[in-house]
This record gives structure tokens, C-alpha cells and sequence, in this order.
């Protein structure tokens, strides 16, 4: 489904004249949220936004925020930076169905983070479901000062690559 009022961008790679950056929280490959195999994420229903295909196994906070997560099966992961910035990410819902097995939290449900500090390790063989991908689901809330939001397809390393690139209104 195509929102033509959506803010995210995809490229090959990512213009360096864009200085706000968010590097990747996990090690994963980018894919536009169609791609998910989660009906509600590919849906469009819980906003614009990319679908992470997870390699690795732990999830990462990419920058310094207030984090806070709905519950114990990985619903609702919030960052909120200082400047007002929200970061969104959602595992699948059927995990739900698991009630926190295959989460192991290194930090409380609403705590402050560091960037670069391990929050999550998940278990990706307790948690997938059979001939899908297993993933999450990563969006920006709207902010009045973002103008748009750039991403680029491919490999991404937790904590070394730029994930997203936000460009600003202009004053």
C-alpha cells in the first residue's frame, strides 16, 4: 500500500549533506514495510515506516533516550531523545502469544539509556514462526520539524551503520 503523503524516502545510499542521523539498532537487512510478512505491520495501520529483517540478537539503543517498552513481549519499544524525537519498534504480535518467552530485558520497562547500550537479548529460533522472516518494525512518530525521513535498502550493522537520515524544516 503507497501513502502519498509519507515522509520516508528510499535510497541506495544516503545523501551525506543530511547530518541527523540514527544509527542501526540491530544487525539487520532494511525492507520497506510491505515486505513484512506481519499483516498489521504491511497493512500501513500502525503508521509509515520499515521492516527489519533480523540477523543478530540483540537490540541496541541508537541513541540516548528515555526508553519504555508496553510489556514483556517487545510491543511498543519507545526512545524518546531530549529534542522530542520518538522512535517506534514493534516485534510481531504473535509473539504476544509467547508471554515473554524468548525475551531476556537488560533494562526495566521505562528507564533512561545510553547509546550503544544492549537492552535486548531475543531468542530469533523461539520466536519465529515457520517459512517467515522474523523481524521488527521500525517508525519515527511525527514531529513537527521533521521534513522528511530518508532510509537506505540493504545490510545494516547494529551501532555502525546509519539506519535513517532526517531532514529537518528548513526555518
Amino acid at each position: 500500500m503507497f501513502s502519498p503523503f509519507s515522509l520516508l524516502h528510499w535510497h541506495t545510499s544516503l545523501d551525506p549533506q543530511l547530518k541527523l542521523r540514527i544509527r542501526s539498532p540491530v544487525d539487520a537487512f532494511s525492507h520497506n514495510r510491505m515486505d513484512s510478512t506481519d499483516p498489521l505491520m504491511a497493512s500501513g495501520l500502525q503508521g509509515d515506516g520499515l521492516w527489519l529483517e533480523l540477523r543478530g540478537t540483540t537490540l541496541y539503543s541508537p541513541f540516548t533516550a528515555l526508553f519504555s517498552r508496553k510489556n514483556q513481549t517487545g510491543q511498543h519499544l519507545q526512545f524518546i531523545h531530549s529534542s522530542g524525537l520518538k522512535l517506534v519498534l514493534d516485534f510481531p504480535l504473535y509473539c504476544q502469544d509467547k508471554h515473554g518467552l524468548g525475551f531476556h530485558w537488560l533494562v526495566g520497562e521505562q528507564t533512561n539509556v545510553q547509546a550503544g547500550q544492549a537492552l535486548l537479548h531475543y531468542d530469533k529460533a523461539l520466536l519465529s514462526q515457520p517459512g517467515q522472516s522474523f523481524g521488527l518494525f521500525l517508525r519515527i512518530a511525527p514531529h513537527s520539524k521533521i521534513h522528511s525521513i530518508h532510509c537506505r535498502a540493504g545490510y545494516h550493522q547494529a551501532l555502525q551503520d546509519d539506519l535513517l537520515a532526517i531532514q529537518l524544516v528548513s526555518a
